[in-house]
């Protein structure tokens, strides 16, 4: 079983797709004397601390198990290799928009930021894709049926905007 990244393996990757071969924002670079890995490096850390945060915007989904018990699960807890490398791709599509559109060259944490904001925005449909059995797998507890997940996602903005989803149960694991 391959385990998800914690923060340490969430910067290591992103140092595989975020290298001084991509132009790198001079406003970025201005910090660290032109250093462009040094700038790396601070966006790096930036992108991973926002995406691991235990914040209400990072908050994806409450699941309830047959014993009562409920937990909030957090984007971190789906976090990927994938999603890392889609996070950098995003923030190279903002990146190359705000040049077409006569703004400053390169990647800005700042494109990384928001990159992270779209890929958690286009995830918040997944807890209604998938079985929730799959749930426990990913939170750890094996062997606890999952009877509701609740996806919590921009719960805080547009709370009267959102229809509450019922699922269908998962099997035991």
């Amino acid at each position: 079983k391959i385990e998800r990244p914690d923060r340490g393996a969430a910067g290591d990757i992103f140092r595989k797709y975020l290298t001084t071969q991509i132009p790198i924002a001079e406003s970025e670079t201005r910090h660290f004397s032109g250093d462009a890995v040094a700038a790396i490096d601070a966006m790096i850390a930036a992108t991973v601390e926002a995406m691991y945060r235990l914040s209400e915007e990072n908050r994806f989904l409450e699941v309830t198990y047959a014993n009562g018990d409920k937990e909030v699960l957090y984007f971190k807890d789906f976090s990927s290799g994938a999603m890392i490398e889609s996070v950098v791709r995003r923030a190279k599509k903002l990146a190359l928009k705000r040049l077409i559109g006569g703004g400053e060259k390169g990647i800005s944490a700042g494109d990384l930021l928001n990159a992270v904001r779209e890929e958690f925005k286009e995830n918040e449909d997944l807890p209604n894709t998938t079985n929730p059995g799959d749930w426990a797998k990913i939170a750890g507890k094996k062997g606890e049926r999952i009877v509701y997940v609740r996806p919590l996602m921009g719960e805080t903005s547009d709370r009267h905007h959102r229809v509450e989803q019922v699922v269908a149960t998962g099997q035991y694991l």
